[in-house]
C-alpha cells in the first residue's frame, strides 16, 4: 500500500473539542492524563482548546504521512514529526487520523514521538 506524502483534503482537518478538552488535556482522563501532562507543560491550556486544535490541523497538514492502513472505522494516516507549541520548544510528536469515505481526516490521538 502507497502512503502518501501528506493527508487528504489537508485544508479541512477536523479535530473535535472534546477530543481536545476532555482527552488530550485532561489529566483525570484514564490514556490521556499522561499526553495532558505532555502537552501542558508545552503551553496548551484547556480553557484555550481552539489553539491546540489549530496546531493539530496544522501538524497534520504540513507534516508527512508516515504509515498508512485500512481499519474497520476508515483509512489511517499517521503522521509524524514537529508540532508548534506555545512555549516554542515544537516537538516531534506522532498523531492518528481516520477517513471515513471521502470526508476530511478526523484526529483520533496525538502522542510525543518516542
Amino acid at each position: 500500500m502507497e502512503v502518501p506524502q501528506q493527508l487528504p483534503q489537508a485544508g479541512a482537518l477536523q479535530v473535535e473539542q472534546i477530543k481536545v478538552v476532555e482527552y488530550l488535556l485532561n489529566h483525570d482522563h484514564a490514556e490521556g492524563g499522561p499526553k495532558a501532562k505532555y502537552f501542558r507543560n508545552r503551553g496548551f491550556k484547556p480553557e484555550a482548546w481552539q489553539a491546540m486544535a489549530d496546531a493539530l490541523r496544522t501538524h497534520g497538514a504540513t507534516q508527512p504521512v508516515t504509515e498508512t492502513s485500512d481499519t474497520r472505522f476508515g483509512r489511517k494516516f499517521t503522521v509524524e514529526c514537529q508540532i508548534e507549541t506555545p512555549d516554542g520548544r515544537n516537538p516531534c510528536i506522532l498523531t492518528a487520523w481516520i477517513q471515513e469515505g471521502t470526508k476530511p481526516p478526523r484526529l483520533v490521538t496525538a502522542h510525543p514521538n518516542g
